[in-house]
């Protein structure tokens, strides 16, 4: 990729359906988004009441689990030394490094050029699975509570928990990843990038209590739009194929490529 991109050449969105393969748990603050006494709410939807999955939680784990597969060094603290991120400490290392490129610099930059080639955006219920839910006896509007138990490692004493979740089986989307393109990038590094991405996601969990069950999650109906820009002009166009999952993706990346370079 550029060390100094500044010209946008085109915009591929990357569009897909997510599906819950086990319960999803995207947390809440609980002083603002307590119902019913729950414990640990999940994030919904002010206007709708609906849960829904923040663009930023996608974006977080994605970025997290490359930087791990990566070797990349945690050399930034987030919160104090609670969290520790990969970051870019000069344009140099921005130069070099297809992480910050594609997902952004954390710290704070002076006066070089840091362009964020990825955006993420909020993935909300499909119709279908928000007719789906409230057709359901479920514990709470579109959700469910699930019942655990924190043993104490020294009595074995049990001490319950409930967690609020999004039921097994419900669809969102779409799901939609922008990826600009500046003059000069390295589109088939970053397609590659993407693709690692969403397999990695899909290998993991999403949101919380991912070792305990919750959070596994497929991506399905994968597409992709274009719009190049070309001079003045902007033109749009659809991609080669529609992928039915990460790893048709992935078998299809050397077309999707060519069609997105041309």
């Amino acid at each position: 990729m550029s060390e100094n991109a500044a010209v946008i050449t085109g915009i591929l969105t990357i569009r897909s359906t997510l599906i819950a393969r086990t319960g999803l748990r995207i947390g809440a603050q609980e002083a603002s988004l307590t119902i019913g006494g729950v414990d640990n709410p999940v994030v919904r939807d002010p206007l709708t009441r609906q849960p829904y999955i923040p663009g930023s939680s996608i974006k977080g784990k994605m970025r997290s689990l490359l930087e791990r597969v990566h070797g990349l060094d945690q050399n930034w603290p987030i919160h104090g030394d609670r969290v520790r991120v990969h970051a870019c400490k000069g344009e140099k290392d921005y130069a070099n490094c297809t992480l910050c490129q594609l997902f952004g610099a954390p710290a704070p930059q002076e006066r070089w050029l840091c362009q964020t080639r990825l955006r993420f955006s909020d993935t909300f219920l499909t119709p279908a699975s928000v007719e789906r839910l409230m057709e359901a006896a479920t514990d709470l509007p579109f959700t469910e509570l699930k019942s655990e138990a924190a043993i104490d490692r020294v009595t074995s004493a049990a001490v319950p928990r409930t967690m609020e979740r999004v039921p097994a089986g419900s669809e969102f989307g779409p799901c939609e990843i922008g990826l600009f393109v500046y003059q000069g990038d390295n589109v088939a590094t970053a397609l590659q990038w993407l693709a690692d991405g969403l397999e990695l996601l899909e290998a993991d969990a999403l949101g919380s209590s991912g070792a305990r069950g919750s959070g596994r999650v497929a991506f399905k109906n994968i597409s992709v739009r274009r719009l190049k820009v070309d001079g003045q002009q902007l033109i749009p166009g659809e991609g080669p194929a529609v992928y039915e999952s990460v790893a048709d993706l992935r078998k299809g990346l050397a077309d999707l490529v060519a069609w997105a370079t041309a």
